[in-house]
């Protein structure tokens, strides 16, 4: 079964597809590479194609510098590693909008925080479990759930 959406959101527009297998992606994936302002999404079948807004990036700036100015004040060893490529072989890819470790510099962040300026297609939370990220957070509607 094959099911395009597409979203508008606050000067967004996600397009998400579903019935994508891995081998699509990859090669979708591929043909993306280096055309920024994009982000690609897969979990399980489905691929979501997101623009990044100025809105989206002014919002991560300023969550960004709250939690370095909490974690330097609460003597808290953190490492960000920002928006690397995530990845469970065959069944997700996706880039969290920050994301850190603690104490030591991790493979898989202790701490991923998504900041949602549009809804779309992907279980935003599904993913995170699927690289079993022990805590999310996410922005939306100027408020953060964990």
């Amino acid at each position: 079964m094959t099911n395009t959406q597409t979203k508008i959101g606050l000067s967004e527009q996600s397009i998400t597809h579903g019935g994508i297998s891995w081998e699509r992606f990859t090669k979708i994936s591929e043909a993306f590479d280096g055309i920024g302002g994009l982000r690609l999404i897969y979990c399980e079948g489905v691929l979501e194609i997101v623009p990044i807004s100025k809105t989206h990036e002014l919002i991560c700036a300023l969550l960004t510098g709250y939690l370095h100015i909490y974690f330097l004040h609460k003597q808290i060893r953190f490492f960000p590693s920002g928006a690397y490529s995530q990845k469970v072989e065959g069944i997700t890819e996706f880039q969290s909008d920050l994301s850190y470790s603690f104490d030591t510099d991790k493979d898989v962040p202790d701490l991923c925080i998504e900041v949602i300026v549009s809804s779309g297609g992907v279980d935003k939370l599904r993913k995170y479990q699927l690289r079993r990220v022990p805590e999310v957070w996410f922005w939306q509607d100027n408020q953060i759930t964990v």
